[in-house]
């Protein structure tokens, strides 16, 4: 029964792309294939996906590091996890961990070659220590990426789930972190990658 249930979903998936060629109206404004492609991650990656939330971006990111990368989908909010443990399981993304955190900090199985944070940079506290703890989680190399709300436009009306770029820029150099790419990807957001700074 599951495969028939991972089936119709791909069918399902297949038929939604033929009639939305640009993809469903979240695809259609967040680009999530040229997001993932500006990650630029191979297969045999290890990403953790903080805030990893239903898995729209954890998704793409195990198939982009299949088949022996592992994605860790790590969040608070463990229905969230479930939800997309059983979501993966349907789609056979056997790349997919769930790891349940705290809000205050990053506790990861092993450490990763990219920390990907999509519309949760607002959500944690005391950015500045948390990132600066989270550098203990990157492998030699390893990068974090920042896809955040700027607040612009229409979003100014979402208080508190944006952050100015000139803030996080100021943030991550505060926890030894350089910038080493900003992207434009995503109408509204500020995309920047990051690693640590050389000591």
């Amino acid at each position: 029964m599951a495969s028939l249930t991972g089936w119709l979903r791909r069918i399902g998936a297949e038929i939604r792309a033929a009639l939305y060629a640009g993809g469903n109206r979240r695809d259609r404004w967040q680009h999530p294939d040229r997001v993932i492609g500006a990650l630029a991650v191979s297969p045999g990656d290890r990403v953790a996906d903080l805030g990893s939330g239903s898995g729209y971006f954890t998704r793409r990111l195990a198939r982009a590091v299949a088949p022996d990368g592992i994605v860790f989908a790590v969040d608070a909010d463990t229905a969230l996890l479930e939800r997309l443990a059983s979501l993966a399981r349907d789609e056979g993304l056997d790349t997919v961990r769930v790891v349940p955190v705290a809000r205050d900090g990053l506790e990861l199985p092993e450490p990763v070659d990219l920390l990907f944070v999509s519309a949760t940079y607002h959500h944690l506290p005391d950015q500045a220590a948390y990132f600066a703890n989270a550098v203990a989680y990157l492998r030699p190399g390893g990068r974090v990426a920042i896809l955040e709300s700027r607040g612009e436009g229409l979003l100014r009306h979402f208080f508190g789930h944006a952050t100015p770029p000139g803030r996080i820029r100021a943030e991550m150099g505060q926890a030894g972190y350089e910038l080493i790419a900003e992207h434009d990807i995503v109408d509204g957001h500020w995309f920047g990658v990051f690693r640590p700074a050389a000591g």
